[in-house]
């Protein structure tokens, strides 16, 4: 079967930043797969390599070496793989004149599925987004712009939803929103990768986790496995002393 997203001996370095300086190396030979299916939680530090991997998958980053293929395929710009998924970055930066219902019509065109307009009332509801539908994104929450990703999300029904520290900033209601459609989406099939460093929330989402630092793989585990006899704090806690000089 093929993986949902394959990385082998992916590399990043950056040039030097400044005299006397060596290039910084971001990834280090990453070599991860994630399974149809699978709901893989990328944690670790900051600076630790997680938001290069997924730019690498999303083809947003060229390695400086290895690739990194979504669906057996390399993306590039126009690829018809990028139909199959929806990426929610930290801090999206949407066109803040919209409104939160144009705006989500908007990239569901993109997608080259409009949106009906019973399924997009629906979705609304679910997210509680039925009272701010006609709010230009400009004066919109964190929170609020988090839900018009996961309303793409539901309207498109992706086989792959990449998430990149979606629940930083939000508050316990919205937290709460956002954890039921994602087990929601998972539980349907969708293959999920998410970069966390809430680890209360990949507990209790995630099947698999990796743990990186440094811009290296330091291990990939079953998530029962991890939190078997310890929670996963003190599990990453364990791995980045072992894994440290």
């Amino acid at each position: 079967m093929t993986p949902a997203i394959q990385f082998n001996g992916v590399t990043v370095e950056f040039g030097r930043r400044g005299f006397g300086q060596r290039p910084c190396r971001a990834l280090d030979g990453l070599t991860l797969s994630v399974a149809p299916g699978d709901f893989l939680a990328l944690i670790g530090p900051n600076g630790s390599g997680k938001t290069t991997a997924i730019h690498c998958a999303l083809g947003l980053r060229q390695p400086t070496a290895g690739t990194a293929e979504v669906f057996g395929e390399r993306l590039r710009p126009g690829t018809a793989a990028y139909r199959d998924l929806v990426y929610v970055p930290e801090e999206p930066l949407y066109h803040d004149y919209l409104t939160v219902e144009e705006v989500t019509r908007y990239y569901a065109a993109l997608h080259g599925r409009p949106a009906a307009d019973a399924a997009l009332d629906d979705v609304f509801a679910r997210l509680h987004l039925g009272s701010a539908r006609h709010t230009r994104l400009s004066v919109c929450s964190k929170g609020m712009k988090q839900k018009v990703g996961l309303a793409q999300c539901l309207l498109q029904r992706p086989r792959l939803l990449v998430l990149d520290e979606p629940m930083r900033g939000l508050d316990p209601v919205a937290v709460r929103e956002f954890r039921d459609v994602l087990a929601t989406l998972h539980a349907d099939g969708v293959t999920v990768l998410m970069s966390s460093h809430v680890l209360p929330e990949v507990e209790q989402l995630a099947t698999r986790v990796a743990i990186f630092d440094s811009g290296r793989l330091l291990s990939v585990n079953d998530l029962d496995a991890l939190i078997a006899t310890r929670s996963l704090e003190d599990s990453l806690m364990s791995t980045l002393g072992q894994g440290r000089p």
